[in-house]
């Protein structure tokens, strides 16, 4: 299993960059920085194979954390992902240790390659092509130039002054120039032969990448063409279960609906008998309630009469009451008594 860092400022591409990566079983993606100090200290922290570096970035760049990754952390290795399009770039990448540049504008299939062939130790130049690989060199070796010059230049400005009168400064120009001739004789042959290696190294490489290609490319194929024939049973038995769960609820559907029709039917039919026996009902119940209703009143006619009859019978045994009273009293008055009652007291 290939570990490998993600360091990009951008959060999405590194979304995208995860996606993937993580659809291939041998690369898995352990962690994610968005700085050149956070790509540091995730390194130290997780120890990966692989590094997928962007340049430019805040507080510290992706050069400078390479230079330090790199001496730290000899075993990691680093690719640069970045958006330069420029050889120079390229250089300054691999001075600072970096094991492959690609650009963003790259393919899912190219960086994967990528990091497997720099994880192996193959093909370790950009995957841009021989073309980009010259023109690095060829850059390389301008920059050595230009240092030299810069160095001969500066060495003959502290002597101006001792040699401007002298008549060896001729001769000494000409030695100068010829030296750097004889250094960009040598630097080039050197930079030639190691092209050649490196173009014979990049032939058998390829070779091998386009095989391993062509295998790949088979097997997916192959999977694509299983995974087509999964998928179309899958939808076959899944029309099958739907016909058959669609006639099932057209039948019931069906049913019911004609249960509901010869219900209304009876229902309309029973309409009229309903309303004659709701008729009859009412009829029978007045039937009954008017003689009772009759005889309530008929009963309270007689209490009416008894009440009438009562009172008056009371009024009448009121009159006698007073009649005999008043009798009685005058009767008392008069001395005629029935019997006299001091002859009572002697017998």
């Amino acid at each position: 299993m290939i570990n490998i860092l993600l360091v990009d400022d951008q959060a999405l591409l590194c979304e995208v960059l995860k996606t993937w990566l993580d659809i291939e079983q041998d690369l898995q993606v352990v962690g994610v920085a968005h700085n050149g100090e956070e790509a540091i200290d995730q390194v130290e922290k997780l120890q990966p194979d692989i590094v997928l570096m962007d340049i430019d970035m805040p507080q510290m760049n992706g050069l400078n954390a390479t230079k330090i990754i790199c001496q730290r952390f000899p075993q990691v290795k680093v690719i640069f992902l970045s958006g330069h399009d420029d050889d120079a770039y390229l250089g300054k990448s691999l001075r600072a240790g970096a094991k492959g540049y690609l650009l963003k504008n790259t393919t899912a299939e190219e960086l994967v390659l990528k990091i497997r062939s720099v994880y192996n130790d193959v093909n370790l130049l950009d995957s841009s092509g021989n073309n980009k690989s010259l023109g690095f060199f060829q850059n390389q070796l301008e920059e050595l130039i230009e240092t030299y010059q810069q160095k001969f230049i500066d060495r003959l400005a502290e002597h101006e002054n001792v040699i401007a009168n002298s008549n060896f400064s001729d001769d000494l120009e000409q030695k100068y120039e010829q030296r750097i001739r004889e250094i960009e004789d040598k630097l080039y042959a050197k930079q030639v032969k190691k092209i050649n290696e490196l173009e014979y190294k990049n032939q058998s490489s390829w070779e091998s990448v386009r095989k391993e290609l062509i295998s790949v490319n088979s097997q997916f194929n192959q999977a694509n063409r299983n995974l087509t024939l999964q998928f179309n049973q899958q939808i076959n038995l899944l029309k099958q279960d739907l016909d058959e769960k669609l006639s099932d609820a057209l039948e019931d559907w069906l049913r019911q609906r004609a249960a509901l029709q010869e219900w209304a039917v009876q229902r309309d039919e029973m309409r009229p008998s309903m309303e004659e026996y709701e008729s009859k009902n009412r009829h029978e119940l007045m039937s009954v309630v008017n003689p009772i209703r009759a005889s309530f009143g008929d009963v309270d006619k007689q209490f009416k009469k008894m009440r009438t009859w009562t009172i008056a019978s009371s009024i009448f045994t009121l009159i006698a009451l007073v009649i005999s009273g008043y009798l009685l009293f005058s009767q008392v008055q008069s001395g005629n008594f029935p019997f006299n009652s001091t002859e009572d007291v002697g017998n």
